[in-house]
């Protein structure tokens, strides 16, 4: 038998039997984070815990809600989460996120397009870079797709303002900007 037709055996027996190649695909879709060797993973939030939502349209095609769900202070760090769901759409595939909640276009687009504002320090707060200068942020969003229903968190970490500041503004793009954001 030669290689190729053993090649195509193979692939149809696969197929018959329901196998698949690569890893089984994740029920739950979680984005991939970039996060400093030091940092403990996020823990995962109660799915009721919601501060304040949006609507947004992502284009023509896509309506979302956008739910600010945390501005955690941890130290000298704070971490905003953000969940989106993909509320309507009339096409074939969800939407990809791409470099929607990104401060600039690029190759490969993260979450980096979130800032803080401190209204008592007149300053902006842009998302931390780790060691290597990657953001610590929900990153890769151009292999993230959203289905309708489906909500998928996303994370954005910054230096932690000053201790006597107990509110932040909390920009995410798409979104804008929800004001007066307890920090925890």
């Amino acid at each position: 038998m030669s290689p190729m037709k053993i090649v195509v055996a193979g692939a149809a027996l696969l197929l018959a039997t329901g196998c698949q190649l690569g890893p089984s695909p994740d029920p739950v879709s979680k984005p991939a984070t970039t996060q400093p060797a030091s940092q403990p993973a996020p823990t995962p939030l109660p799915s009721d815990q919601i501060l304040a939502s949006r609507t947004a349209a992502a284009d023509q095609y896509y309506k979302l809600k956008i739910d600010l769900l945390a501005a955690d202070r941890e130290g000298k760090l704070v971490t905003v989460n953000y969940a989106v769901t993909v509320t309507e759409h009339d096409r074939a595939f969800g939407w990809t996120v791409g470099d929607a909640f990104s401060a600039v276009p690029s190759d490969t687009p993260d979450a980096d397009g979130v800032y803080l504002i401190d209204r008592k320090n007149a300053k902006k707060h842009l998302v931390a870079k780790d060691s290597q200068g990657a953001c610590v942020c929900t990153g890769n969003t151009e292999s993230i797709a959203i289905n309708t229903g489906q909500k998928i968190v996303f994370t954005a970490s910054f230096a932690a303002p000053p201790e006597d500041v107990t509110t932040v503004d909390v920009h995410i793009p798409l979104a804008g900007t929800f004001a007066g954001v307890p920090l925890t």
